[in-house]
């Protein structure tokens, strides 16, 4: 039973792997065409706007779109080593939330 799973793990993280960089391209295409489109602000307005407020370190940073709304989902870590994740209006630049992450 041990060799049959071996093969079917390397399968399943093959397919993972692969999902995954599709999933990037397709975001990032779909960030390009937003920004050329002017529907958000480049991602360094975003970050020089919100490094005004605080100095953290960004972790993460992932463009979604939620009823119709470009977000900007960030995380980031402060200076006491907590977790945050902000969520930022794409197009106004505005912070929505800001919460720490669990």
């Amino acid at each position: 039973m041990k060799k049959c799973l071996n093969p079917l793990i390397k399968i399943m993280s093959l397919y993972l792997l692969f999902s995954q960089v599709t999933l990037a391209d397709t975001n990032y295409n779909q960030a390009k065409k937003l920004l050329d489109a002017g529907e958000i602000l480049p991602l360094e307005q975003i970050i020089t706007k919100i490094s005004k407020q605080s100095s953290e370190y960004i972790l993460e940073i992932e463009l979604e779109i939620n009823d119709n709304m470009p977000l900007y989902e960030i995380e980031f870590i402060d200076r006491h080593s907590k977790v945050w994740e902000l969520k930022v209006n794409a197009k106004t630049g505005e912070v929505i939330e800001r919460k720490l992450d669990d």
